[in-house]
């Protein structure tokens, strides 16, 4: 491959000006916020049994790079794999919903692995995920709803993301750091049937994304060579992908960064429930009364519908992508219990399940990827009808959450690894020297479970 107009070299060429750029103290703390939403998904994430088994199946050995929450290292690529996997597990992990992709997962998971390989420091890493958000967001703001039909964004767009972020750590120059891209492209994967049913793989997307993106820039380095067309040409990475763009967003240089337009999880389920958990919420909030609700009517994005429109879900997988069970515990429990191992028994949200009717409304779908919104129209009995609509949910960059929510997130997400030290690693690492070395990024569990 030579440089040449294609989109590969295009989006390398984004990523050396990124790269070249001093980070402004508003870009520093966007970075070192994501690093902390990443590693609180992370931490929790690692005591979850997919991680366990991977552990188990893959027997990672030793190496430079440390597996989060756990005792262990590996070498970067399956450190990468399993960080990677631990960090979409809880559905915490933050998204660019231009692109309808969560680019912490993969980025991070493998920016941390080569530089704790590298031993850089703190201030080079958060660089890195600046450069690997830019790249990743632009691109799958291109691959856009037609590719997300079927393709998981953080599956594909996140390698060639992951592939950016470790290209700026090793430093390559343009031409090696579009072979690193385009690599990336031709092995990445991730089908959405995966989490259209009761299966284990979703977070494994992310995993594999990681691990690829470490693999392309180490086969880049050594001289491997990729297609110079790899995203545009007429077997490449959008047709074979039903993709329709006129890839605007990879060629442009224009905009703020990806990373200031990012959306935290406030909730632990899938992304496009959001707004209509919002909406529940705030009806609760007005003091309506679950048990006198007849019908429920969920207006939203169509999305959202063919994404998280399971309407009887029988599991917490299913549960977390289903707008009946998560708008009725939200109206219901509210906002701590709803996630409760209790909700899916309790009468009330049994009984308002099978009463939530989904539709498609066109204003929803006008502002979609960039804006989530839904609202949420309660019909009672003796005909009273209560309405909430949220434009924008909560988390989104229109919505941000406040910092105490932040902190909570963190102390809440990582407590089952971390214990009563979680409040303490969260105020650490927000106050990190950028100039200290990576190892000094607490990423450990508080006893020796390995």
């Amino acid at each position: 491959m030579t440089v040449n107009d294609g989109v590969a070299a295009h989006l390398a060429r984004r990523a050396l000006e990124v790269r070249q750029q001093p980070l402004s103290i508003e870009i520093e703390a966007a970075a070192r916020n994501v690093l902390l939403d990443w590693l609180a998904a992370t931490l929790g994430g690692s005591a979850e049994p997919i991680v366990s088994a991977l552990l188990d199946g893959l027997e990672p050995g030793s190496g430079s790079s440390r597996i989060v929450g756990r005792d262990l290292r590996a070498v970067p690529s399956l450190a990468a794999l399993v960080n990677g996997t631990a960090a979409h597990t809880l559905e915490l992990d933050d998204i660019y919903a231009p692109g309808l992709f969560h680019p912490g997962a993969p980025v991070i998971a493998a920016a941390l692995a080569v530089a704790d390989q590298r031993d850089v420091t703190v201030g080079r890493l958060l660089r890195a995920i600046v450069v690997g958000y830019e790249v990743g967001g632009r691109l799958s703001a291109d691959l856009g709803p037609t590719h997300y039909r079927h393709w998981h964004t953080t599956g594909t767009a996140g390698a060639v993301a992951a592939a950016a972020a470790v290209a700026d750590l090793e430093e390559l120059d343009h031409e090696r750091l579009a072979h690193a891209l385009s690599l990336a492209a031709t092995t990445c994967g991730g089908v959405q049937q995966t989490f259209r049913s009761d299966a284990a793989g979703k977070p494994l997307h992310s995993g594999a994304a990681a691990q690829a993106g470490v693999v392309a820039v180490a086969a880049a380095r050594g001289g491997v060579t990729g297609a110079a067309d790899v995203f545009e040409g007429p077997a490449g990475l959008a047709a074979a992908t039903g993709t329709t763009t006129d890839w605007a967003a990879s060629r442009s240089c224009d905009g703020p960064l990806v990373i200031e337009r990012i959306t935290v999880k406030p909730y632990q389920c899938c992304g496009h429930t959001f707004a209509a958990i919002d909406a529940a919420l705030e009806l609760r909030a007005r003091g309506i009364d679950p048990a006198r609700i007849e019908q429920i009517t969920i207006d939203t994005y169509s999305a959202a519908v063919s994404t998280a429109g399971i309407a009887a879900p029988r599991t917490d997988a299913e549960r977390r992508f289903s707008l009946a069970h998560l708008v009725s515990a939200g109206l219901v429990l509210g906002a701590e219990a709803m996630f409760g191992d209790d909700a899916p028994a309790d009468p009330i949200v049994q009984h308002l399940v099978p009463r939530v009717r989904l539709s498609v409304d066109e204003t929803y779908d006008a502002r979609f990827p960039a804006h989530r919104g839904a609202r949420v129209r309660a019909e009672l009995a003796g005909g009273d009808v209560r309405v909430c609509d949220v434009p924008d949910r909560s988390g989104s960059p229109e919505r941000p959450l406040s910092a105490e929510r932040l902190a909570d997130k963190f102390a809440a997400t990582a407590a089952p690894v971390l214990g009563a030290r979680a409040a303490d690693v969260y105020a650490t690492v927000l106050a990190l020297d950028p100039n200290l070395p990576v190892s000094s990024l607490p990423v450990r569990p508080s006893n020796n479970r390995g």
